[in-house]
């Protein structure tokens, strides 16, 4: 098997340090795993796209072309399309729309970029989007809605993996008897991080014994101002991706704060991660959210932008510590039911390609968990 996997979005190195080339590089790896040969192209300008796909093309078969949603580049598409290459479409994010409400630009109602984006999507003989909004966006771009699927970011869980009860790491990090809270990425406005300052600020102010691990980069300290002593807090800072497992391994719990005001379309990999690291998330009622975090099962969910609420889920968490474990071990089983290579291999099985699908090394015998697919689609959306 020969797979393109093309990303044209000028945005993604995949050299870089960020969760976009995290994800890029992990799914390439995953079609790697199922048997395939990954041509990896990264090129945003289409004439050099085209030369490149065309390059590949001409060296042999090719079983499929993978491409990552860049908006208005449709030089993948066309090749498919003019050759009779099965054409698979991944989404993460309504491009048009994030490009309108955080750039103040509207390119995407630029003309021809929508009749690009309208070959795109429907050229694609599967669209994978990582969330229902999602997967409405892609049918309002021109996808043709029963080839949509949704499919939310997987976790690899021979690297995130829960921490050992000796964990020199966590020592280092955490103070003896304290409960560790976790936040862990390139801080961001759509965060809602100062919603996390003031819970664990109300939580000190209770008594409670918590610790705040940030692990990544971000200006903190403004929104932790003189809520949160400096000796009830660990900065890292940012940590390589093969690294940053044992930090996340070090949390107790991983509350997510999105503001209630802004849309949750996305399937956040530190989501994933956490859970497979038996970390307990808390996550708001928005998106996909609560259905990837099953309130009492492997999780809590709380309503967003409620700090009480939050405090409360966190109290519950920090009073109950056979609860939490509970729902650690819960967390854990979730995240492994879908990898990487489970998404490579339903791709594959999409554009008609057969896939060997890897044994996993933590769980000799047992054959990989289904891809994970939304079963309460919207009118006009499947999820076969």
């Amino acid at each position: 098997m020969r797979v393109v996997s093309i990303n044209q979005d000028r945005g993604i190195d995949p050299q870089r340090e960020k969760g976009a080339a995290v994800h890029l590089g992990a799914v390439r790896d995953a079609f790697r795993a199922c048997g395939a040969e990954v041509i990896a192209i990264d090129e945003p300008d289409e004439a050099r796209a085209w030369e490149r796909l065309e390059a590949a093309r001409r060296a042999g078969p090719l079983t499929l072309i993978y491409e990552r949603y860049a908006l208005g580049k449709s030089a993948a598409a066309e090749l498919a399309r003019r050759f009779g290459v099965p054409f698979v479409l991944e989404v993460n994010a309504p491009l048009a729309e994030e490009d309108l409400r955080w750039r103040g630009r509207d390119a995407g109602d630029d003309e021809a970029v929508r009749r690009r984006d309208a070959e795109l999507f429907g050229e694609a003989r599967c669209v994978v989007a990582v969330s229902r909004d999602v997967a409405r966006y892609a049918i309002r771009r021109g996808a043709r809605a029963e080839r949509v699927r949704v499919v939310p970011n997987a976790v690899d869980p021979r690297r995130f993996r829960p921490r050992a009860p000796d964990d020199t790491l966590r020592r280092r990090l955490v103070p003896a008897g304290r409960f560790a809270i976790g936040f862990h990425g390139r801080l961001r406005p759509w965060h809602g991080f100062e919603l996390l300052a003031r819970a664990v600020a109300k939580l000190l102010e209770r008594g409670a014994p918590v610790h705040l691990v940030l692990v990544g980069h971000g200006d903190f300290e403004p929104m932790l101002g003189m809520r949160v002593p400096r000796n009830c807090v660990s900065a890292v800072g940012w940590q390589a991706h093969d690294q940053v497992a044992r930090y996340v391994a070090a949390f107790d719990a991983l509350p997510l704060t999105y503001p209630a005001e802004l849309p949750c379309y996305f399937s956040p990999l530190k989501l994933r991660e956490a859970m497979a690291c038996a970390v307990v998330p808390v996550v708001p009622d928005l998106g996909d959210l609560a259905s990837l975090v099953g309130d009492g099962h492997d999780g809590l969910v709380y309503p967003a932008g409620d700090l009480d609420a939050l405090v409360a889920a966190l109290e519950r968490l920090i009073g109950d510590p056979a609860e939490k474990d509970r729902l650690g071990r819960a967390a854990r089983c979730a995240a492994e039911t879908t990898t990487w290579e489970d998404i490579a291999a339903l791709v594959l099985a999409q554009a008609g390609a057969g896939a060997r699908r890897p044994r996993r090394r933590d769980a000799p015998g047992e054959a990989p968990g289904p891809a994970l697919a939304a079963d309460d689609a919207s009118p006009g959306m499947t999820a076969r």
